[in-house]
């Protein structure tokens, strides 16, 4: 089927045709993005839990009692008050995955292993 120029310009069938494809080229460009931010803010919260995992074992080097204990259990709390831990404004650590939610009951465990310290967080369900 071959669709001439109009003189006056283009048809109705040309118009409709163009609209619909740019549609569906606009809904295909607008689920790819989707999904891209979605993974970005769970490889942000990934590197939020190692940032904090990294912070906490710093703070325990400052603690001589974990090497008595061999382990010890902290919290957010104790790394925002002792300067390992930056939180915003409000004193939260904000959720990347979910902005409404934040950070603040996180447990760490942290651990002395042979003169290394280890910090895991504790993610409760």
């Amino acid at each position: 089927m071959v669709i001439y120029m109009n003189r006056n310009g283009y048809t109705i069938k040309q118009m409709l045709i163009v609209i619909i494809v740019l549609g569906v080229f606009t809904i295909g460009m607008l689920s790819f993005t989707s999904n891209a931010y979605k993974d970005r803010s769970v490889n942000y919260y990934d590197e939020t839990i190692h940032v904090i995992e990294k912070q906490a074992a710093l703070y325990g080097k400052s603690m001589p009692e974990l090497e008595k204990q061999g382990t010890i259990m902290i919290t957010m709390k104790d790394l925002i008050d002792k300067g390992y831990y930056v939180a915003d404004g409000d004193g939260n650590v904000v959720d990347p995955r979910n902005t409404k939610s934040n950070l603040n009951d996180l447990k760490i465990k942290l651990t002395y292993n042979n003169g290394n310290i280890e910090a895991k967080v504790i993610e409760e369900e």
